[in-house]
């Protein structure tokens, strides 16, 4: 029996990581369909993505319309035509299509970041991958008509995007960190991952770095959010930094995270800020996963915008501090239904 994961970023790595420890499955078993994104470590069976590999250009998307009936070969090519069990994030197009594969046995669900956080759904999740279209138009849609023309028939397509919408079906597993993902599901139905972080892999993922009883700042506004300017963003933390100090918060040192890509750290704002106002700033490396880096650390005060990152820093017993209370103007966000996320922040007083 194959194994196969779906993983797309860091965290549905590290997850996908932890339930192949926690099943001890054999690695020769399992197989990882990777969506533009680099394993940081080896010892595992990774194959691109169907589009990846099949829809790189015009004559590739007409040889393979159908992509269904593609990906199934395609699949049946990279298990040496075995039956497996498939593991998914959410339930998005190739996702639907792998669920469904005919030698496909069972399939479970792992978080990966804020959907799994979310304390209830909303008439959009239902079909987010899509959330940009509306449910009316005057004209006929020309996505949905070249989706049914290169195979994605109703049933396919009616298949719903969240997770909750399979909650109660037997024999699914939820596979999670904390006992506050998946608030829809079932408990008998979660299988709670405990990650060995005194293993070498973990401390590799983590980039060798752990820290201790120190203040670690991710950057980031999240703008994508709150569709705010990032003005809003700087003058939260100013005065974050005011408040935090008030209240013993930070002192004179912060460890600060950038967001990957950031090579110029001399034009990163919240160092600048950061520094003027006398703070000693050090960058911590981007070569890790987040989440192993907050699993190998202990007992540090975590300070970011709206990131799930914030809710794993709080699962591997950090505490955690959010400055969007700082913020001259707060839009409601995706961040309002993780209600369990704002029981972990830490408050401080604002006035």
């Amino acid at each position: 029996m194959k194994h196969i994961f779906t993983v797309h970023s860091s965290i549905t790595f590290l997850v996908a990581y932890s339930v192949i420890e926690h099943l001890q499955l054999d690695r020769q078993d399992v197989l990882l369909i990777s969506s533009k994104y680099k394993v940081p470590i080896d010892g595992y069976r990774v194959v691109p993505s169907f589009p990846e590999r099949y829809a790189q250009n015009t004559w590739q998307k007409i040889r393979y319309l159908n992509v269904p009936v593609h990906y199934d070969r395609y699949i049946d090519k990279i298990t040496g035509g075995e039956p497996f069990i498939a593991y998914v994030d959410l339930m998005s197009y190739y996702q639907k299509i792998l669920v469904t594969h005919y030698r496909c046995k069972q399939f479970h669900f792992f978080e990966e970041g804020n959907s799994a956080y979310q304390a209830y759904d909303e008439l959009k999740d239902i079909t987010w991958h899509e959330r940009e279209m509306p449910f009316r138009s005057k004209r006929l849609s020309l996505k949905s008509m070249i989706r049914v023309v290169r195979g994605f028939n109703l049933r396919l397509l009616s298949m719903p995007y969240i997770y909750s919408a399979y909650a109660n079906m037997e024999g699914i597993q939820f596979f999670c960190f904390s006992e506050n993902a998946f608030y829809n599901v079932p408990e008998r139905k979660k299988i709670l991952l405990k990650p060995d972080e005194s293993k070498p892999a973990i401390e590799e993922m983590a980039g060798g770095f752990a820290l201790q009883d120190e203040v670690v700042w991710l950057d980031g506004s999240n703008a994508r959010y709150t569709g705010l300017d990032e003005k809003y963003y700087y003058g939260a933390i100013k005065r974050g930094i005011q408040e935090f100090r008030k209240y013993g918060v930070i002192k004179d040192k912060v460890f600060v995270k950038l967001r990957p890509g950031i090579k110029d750290i001399s034009k990163n704002n919240l160092v600048r800020i950061l520094k003027e106002n006398k703070i000693q700033v050090e960058v911590i490396p981007n070569n890790m996963i987040l989440e192993c880096f907050f699993m190998r650390s202990g007992n540090c005060k975590v300070i970011g915008t709206l990131t799930a990152a914030l809710e794993y820093a709080y699962v591997f017993g950090h505490k955690i501090y959010s400055i969007y209370p700082f913020f001259e103007k707060q839009p409601p966000t995706f961040f309002d239904r993780m209600t369990g996320f704002w029981k972990h922040v830490e408050i401080v007083d604002k006035k």
